[in-house]
């Protein structure tokens, strides 16, 4: 058990990088932590993206270095803390939950030093765990969250650049490879559920 728990942290700990990749170079998260980054990006008003690494080179290099330097700290204290962290883990409920609220009451409330934010956070926090208790998964509830008025300001701006048109819409998509290719992968991680049933099927 012990083998397959540090097989499956070391493949956990190698999707932090590709899930920086698409949120720091396209806006896009890969996951859900990378969704709630580009939230806090979006809060300090900063944009993800291309233009995160033209208008603040100095903080996507910073992201880059703490990746960089957290792997290497990680396999440093990895192999010494061992038992320490085997310690944390066996920490009993308890203890932790009380930690974690005032943790979430405390950043919360640093963010604008409103205490209406607090009452927000508590309020979703109910919320998430009625959606976690009947089976909702947490990551693309926060994906769209996050990506919902992004996704609807830049529907907007492309119907305006084709003067409401839905055929050059649909045009301009087609004609543009990268475009083009970002939807082909869409259609394809889509209709995945539906190709995976019917070749069960057969």
């Amino acid at each position: 058990m012990g083998v397959l728990e540090s097989y499956w942290e070391s493949a956990n700990n190698a999707a932090i990088g590709g899930a920086y990749i698409p949120m720091l170079t396209l806006g896009i998260p890969g996951d859900a932590v990378t969704a709630v980054i580009i939230g806090a990006l979006f809060i300090h008003g900063l944009r993800p993206g291309p233009m995160l690494m033209i208008e603040t080179p100095h903080l996507f290099w910073f992201t880059v270095g703490n990746l960089t330097l957290a792997n290497v700290f990680l396999l440093v204290f990895g192999l010494t803390g061992v038992r320490v962290f085997t310690w944390l883990i066996e920490c009993p409920r308890g203890v932790l939950i009380p930690l974690i609220i005032v943790l979430s009451v405390v950043g919360s409330y640093a963010i604008q030093n409103n205490p209406v934010d607090i009452y927000w956070m508590l309020g979703f926090g109910i919320v998430g765990y009625f959606l976690r208790c009947y089976g909702f998964q947490m990551g693309p509830i926060i994906l769209g969250v996050i990506l919902g008025g992004l996704m609807d300001v830049s529907y907007r701006r492309a119907m305006i650049s084709v003067q409401n048109s839905p055929a050059r819409f649909v045009w301009d998509l087609l004609s543009n490879p990268l475009s083009l290719g970002l939807t082909v992968f869409l259609l394809l991680v889509l209709a995945r559920p539906w190709l995976r049933r019917r070749g069960a099927g057969r």
